[in-house]
């Protein structure tokens, strides 16, 4: 179970790399341009409420903000490679580290549930506390035997 867990922690860990490579390329890039770009290449229509929202508000982003987010996001898939790799190899270090960064983020999620219920925030809510649950038994069990 440990190495499903592992699995799925390196898979969101390669993910938010390649988020944070994308923030990084367009640090400096025209973002008016580009999401000129991306509506038109989705073939959508410059009249969709959405489409002109994101054509407005494309502009008003700052560079560092960009920038902010890509570190944000690059130090955060750091952290779940680590993880993942670190539960891979049998590491116990790495089940208190999923501990710690599972059970941080728990109670934002049920405070994000509250304010706007989801059956999709239920599902990540209910996944992240059985990974939770089950790492924490993992590790009262081997600290019981020892």
């Amino acid at each position: 179970m440990l190495r499903i867990i592992a699995a799925i922690k390196l898979a969101k860990g390669v993910m938010l790399a390649g988020v944070a490579l994308g923030l990084f390329s367009i640090v400096h890039r025209d973002l008016d341009q580009l999401a000129q770009q991306l509506v038109d290449l989705m073939r959508i229509s410059p009249e969709n409420h959405y489409a002109k929202l994101l054509l407005e508000k494309a502009g008003l982003i700052q560079p560092h903000s960009i920038m902010t987010a890509g570190i944000a996001t690059a130090f955060y898939s750091a952290i779940l490679l680590s993880e993942g790799v670190g539960l891979w190899i049998g590491a116990s270090w790495a089940e208190y580290v999923v501990i710690f960064t599972t059970g941080f983020f728990v109670p934002e999620e049920i405070l994000s549930m509250v304010r706007g219920p989801s059956l999709t925030k239920a599902i990540v809510i209910a996944a992240n506390a059985a990974i939770l649950g089950y790492v924490i038994a993992v590790v009262w069990r081997k600290r019981r035997k020892a």
